[in-house]
């Protein structure tokens, strides 16, 4: 009976060598909608729950919970949304000595919706003159409108005006000038101007614009959050010379006739990433938001991606931080080969890779003895996000391996059945 038990054990050893965490550490879980800020020598994270939960982190790797902005929502929120349970989508913004968090206040699929707004003097919940200050209400949608007020993001001009960028599904993506003085709309009805939506689709929100080598990037986020392991979410982006827009995407098509060009989507145990802020740093870019975990209930989970611009100024999706996966060498060698998913599996699992240039391609995959079982991908590939399946349901449980060979470059991922 004991030796039935061998080999069980065995790929379940095999199983947490191959398994292992590809996001920060700390209290990353149930991370929804962030917002990034640096304060001092700490760097804080908002995000969507009950208060609007904050994280604080020395290194942007381990992270931990200090508390939250509010005791409960407000009350002016609670009059104007009937229903509202939760505060969604904050966006931190620093100005004139002043931390500014806007937030979103609605009920799902509903545009009667409002944005709000708190301010602080620090973000450090050790210091004495720590304190949110709830500033009411900046802007709210009504079900008549064609636009939402929810996913705030505040940008400033090079001019030093202030905008507030938003929208979710409706009309898309809307922007509208902020007084500096209130930091609310210069006007009691104010003027909107679009800069996204979808034509086919309404699925486009989560605004964020920064302005970096002589263009405004306008990332938004295309199709469905909140479904777990079934999200749909991926990170698009377009850019302007004017903030106001048009923005363009890489091939030219402008993003309120449905454009955008894509920067992540899901890999393998990730699912559904989106509603992204960015990080502009002395040091490097980063590119913060939520994804939802396979492996782990399809929980909301926090990662962050160095930002890298390639020759034409396009923003890219980099190195996810404590992943051992995405070396440096394995983007020099102009492809990425990602851990498949599930792993372990059954009967069959999916292969993602990505490539840089256009190369031919072969995948196989091989047994522990280094035999050839199949040949699944030998072509040539232009750059892009592809995705295999390898069914291996008449295989033997045991230890596997795929191997991409791009040129004289090469990389393997075990790969582990489980009957």
């Amino acid at each position: 009976m004991k030796n039935d038990l061998i080999p069980v054990l065995l790929l379940l050893f095999l199983s947490l060598l191959i398994i292992k965490s590809e996001a920060q550490t700390g209290d990353i879980r149930h991370v929804h909608d962030p917002s990034i800020i640096r304060c001092e020598n700490d760097y804080y994270i908002f995000s969507t729950g009950d208060r609007i939960p904050i994280r604080r982190s020395k290194d942007l790797k381990k992270w931990e919970f200090v508390g939250s902005v509010f005791d409960e929502i407000p009350a002016w929120g609670r009059a104007e949304i009937p229903g509202v349970r939760n505060i969604w989508a904050p966006d931190i913004f620093y100005y004139k000595g002043v931390y500014h968090l806007y937030y979103a206040l609605s009920t799902f699929g509903s545009n009667r919706s409002c944005i709000g707004l708190a301010t602080n003097t620090t973000l450090n919940p050790e210091d004495p003159d720590y304190k949110w200050v709830d500033q009411g209400k900046v802007i709210g949608s009504e079900p008549g409108d064609n636009w939402n007020a929810i996913d705030p993001n505040v940008v400033t001009h090079d001019s030093g005006k202030i905008w507030l960028a938003f929208g979710s599904f409706w009309d898309g993506i809307k922007l509208t000038q902020l007084d500096s003085a209130t930091m609310k709309p210069v006007s009691a009805n104010p003027v909107l101007i679009s800069l996204a939506r979808r034509i086919t689709t309404r699925a486009i929100e989560a605004p964020f614009i920064v302005h970096k080598n002589g263009y405004y990037y306008l990332f938004v986020s295309f199709d469905f959050c909140c479904r777990g392991v079934k999200s749909t979410y991926k990170i698009m982006v377009g850019r302007s010379v004017r903030l106001d827009g048009p923005y363009y995407d890489r091939t030219g098509k402008e993003m309120l006739y449905g454009g955008g060009s894509l920067v992540l989507r899901s890999r393998g145990r990730w699912r559904g990433p989106g509603h992204n802020a960015v990080l502009l740093g002395e040091n490097g870019d980063w590119l913060v938001y939520h994804t939802y975990d396979a492996n782990n209930y399809g929980i909301p989970t926090l990662q962050i991606r160095a930002l890298e611009w390639d020759a034409d100024d396009w923003p890219v999706a980099g190195k996810l931080i404590n992943d051992e996966n995405e070396t440096p060498a394995a983007r020099q060698s102009g492809f990425i080969l990602y851990q498949n998913y599930p792993n372990p599996f059954k009967s069959e699992t999916k292969i993602d890779y990505e490539l840089l240039s256009s190369i031919r391609v072969n995948i196989s995959i091989y047994n522990i003895q280094g035999k050839l079982i199949t040949c699944l991908v030998n072509e040539q590939k232009e750059p892009g996000s592809y995705s295999v399946i390898w069914k291996g349901r008449a295989l033997n449980s045991g230890l596997y391996f795929c191997r991409l060979t791009a040129g004289k470059y090469r990389a393997t991922k075990k790969l582990l059945i489980v009957k």
